[in-house]
């Protein structure tokens, strides 16, 4: 299930992307989304003033707009995972380290990296697990939040 590319990639930047500018209207379909009120992010009195974004939405952000027709057989993103691992996904886990706010008007930009990969045998069974950490950073540079995921490939 994992092929000699795949192995190589362990300590690499796997995946890059910049999103748009963040805006109020994101913010606010995000907040909708999330079951929270719309209407409280955003200063009617003040457009201009900063909009900080909600602690998660940064993820959100950067993730690109996929075609239902273009997800994989098991409904997720043709990204996700490792070029060399094939397998149906599950969620193995997950963490958020927030580390700046995130703002209406900024643009983000993440780069994820392989942390590692193993195998193993399951009840069903051969088992891919890959380990990635992801780091997001705004436009000026700085460090806003970091992801680390495990997804289990079977």
């Amino acid at each position: 299930m994992i092929d000699a590319r795949a192995r190589e990639l362990i300590g690499t930047v796997t995946f890059t992307w910049t999103s748009e500018p963040v805006s109020l209207r994101q913010v606010r379909e995000y907040v909708a989304a999330t079951g929270g009120r719309p209407e409280q992010w955003g200063d009617p009195g003040d457009p201009h003033a900063p909009v900080p974004t909600p602690p998660l939405f940064f993820h959100a952000a950067c993730r690109p707009v996929v075609a239902l027709a273009d997800l994989l057989e098991d409904g997720q993103y043709p990204f996700l995972g490792v070029p060399g691992v094939r397998g149906r996904s599950m969620a193995g886990g997950q963490s958020y380290e927030i580390l700046a706010p995130v703002r209406v008007g900024d643009v983000l930009t993440v780069r994820e990296r392989l942390s590692s990969l193993s195998e193993k045998q399951g009840r069903s069974g051969p088992l891919v697990i890959t380990e990635t950490e992801s780091e997001y950073t705004n436009g000026d540079d700085v460090l806003v939040a970091r992801f680390r995921q495990t997804v289990i490939f079977r």
